[in-house]
């Protein structure tokens, strides 16, 4: 009886040590950082709706971290354990990636902050050529940095989040490429400070991109809980409905149509991106289609 009673408890702790206490997603770099706010959310959602009541809380870490601390503390397992993060070489082969791009690619959508008088040199632009004539702007730690060198672009690049709308306001380069999700609001936020900002309305990149939840090996058990929460709120629709709460606005907004667009690869994805599943990557209900003009997204991705 002894022995069954310790066998018992030692299943019970090791099915609790399955799973963090707290699911511990990383801190935004400053209350003007709104680019977590979407993945947090579904995060707990997904949880939700794979664990239902045993679905542990997810909180922010106690300190903002840069990405390469992120992807160390990840890979350790205490102070962080999960972040939605486009991929990077390293990340796919030394953490878990729940391979189910979060943002269906609408983040591959790049629109330009750029000063607001220099629209008429945009409004101008009919090659890429023309457009890797101005120089761009790019965090020092972004997947994107590799993308745009790769094509060519001369790139300005800072450590420092915030730092890079201080540089285009100041004209250190002239376009800064974000996330079709990111533009708008981030020209809200910063617009305050630096009052000449505008979004380019004339020209947009396409670059393969998805946004996975990356999970600390410490808990594969919690990535699994992540890819099947995710995969039961695919097949219900409602995760497609999230992502339209979120994001039909800035899609809508951005009028697509109406823009040139330039399309790069991407060399940071591996053989293993789902680009062949299209399903993962439209969204019908909020107008978002995968890119047919771009050729074959899969010759796109990797060399």
């Amino acid at each position: 009886m002894k022995l069954i009673a310790l066998l018992s408890l030692t299943l019970a702790l090791s099915s609790q040590a399955a799973l963090p206490p707290e699911v511990i997603v990383n801190r935004p770099l400053s209350a003007d950082d709104s680019r977590y706010v979407y993945p947090e959310a579904l995060l707990s959602k997904v949880l939700a709706q794979s664990l239902g009541a045993k679905a542990p809380a997810v909180v922010q870490s106690d300190s903002a971290m840069s990405r390469d601390r992120v992807f160390r503390e990840l890979q350790r397992g205490q102070l962080i354990h999960v972040m939605a993060e486009a991929p990077k070489p390293g990340w796919e082969e030394e953490l878990i990636p729940v391979r189910i791009p979060i943002r269906k690619g609408v983040q591959g959508y790049r629109l330009f902050l750029i000063n607001a008088t220099f629209q008429p040199q945009m409004d101008r632009i009919r090659t890429l050529a023309d457009l890797q004539h101005y120089p761009t702007g790019s965090g020092a730690q972004w997947s994107t940095l590799r993308v745009l060198r790769d094509a060519g672009f001369e790139v300005y690049t800072s450590p420092n989040y915030e730092g890079l709308f201080e540089m285009l306001s100041r004209q250190r380069f002239q376009t800064f490429s974000r996330g079709l999700n990111e533009a708008y609001r981030e020209l809200e936020q910063f617009s305050p400070r630096y009052p000449g900002l505008a979004v380019d309305r004339a020209v947009a990149l396409y670059i393969p991109l998805p946004t996975y939840f990356f999970v600390t090996p410490r808990y594969p058990e919690l990535a699994t809980a992540i890819e099947e929460g995710l995969e039961q709120m695919i097949a219900s629709d409602s995760f497609d409905a999230f992502f339209c709460d979120h994001h039909r606005a800035d899609i809508e907004r951005a009028r697509l149509a109406d823009r040139t667009l330039f399309c790069l690869p991407n060399a940071n994805l591996s053989p293993q991106t789902p680009l062949a599943r299209e399903a993962l990557w439209r969204s019908e209900a909020c107008g978002l289609e995968p890119r047919r003009d771009c050729g074959n997204l899969e010759e796109m991705a990797w060399p």
